[in-house]
């Protein structure tokens, strides 16, 4: 039979069970991303004369010098001179840093 000490430890680790739980899921319903309309936004400033342009909307993993980040991945695709060339980019979700552009290659 359980006696008041062992109730009491139990009640204890029941509800610290409970707090970590709803301290850990009311984080990761905060955690907010910026908008991606506005990161292609800010990406298109880095290039010149922009024909056309796209980004994922869902944040993915990405990993980079031996860094996992949260990114949102996009394309920019460019004219100059009658040549159209196509960059994909990563930037981080949540300051909006660019991370990476790669060129694409035919």
């Amino acid at each position: 039979m359980l006696n008041k000490k062992n109730l009491f430890i139990i009640l204890i680790i029941l509800l610290t069970s409970i707090v970590g739980v709803g301290l850990v899921f009311n984080n990761r319903k905060t955690r907010t991303y910026l908008n991606p309309e506005k990161v292609i936004t800010e990406v298109k400033t880095y290039f010149m004369h922009v024909v056309g342009s796209y980004i994922l909307n869902e944040p993915i993993h990405y990993k980079y010098e031996n860094n996992e980040l949260i990114v949102y991945q996009g394309g920019i695709t460019t004219q100059h001179n009658g040549n159209i060339t196509y960059y994909d980019f990563f930037a981080n979700a949540s300051t909006g840093e660019i991370i990476d552009i790669i060129e694409c290659t035919k």
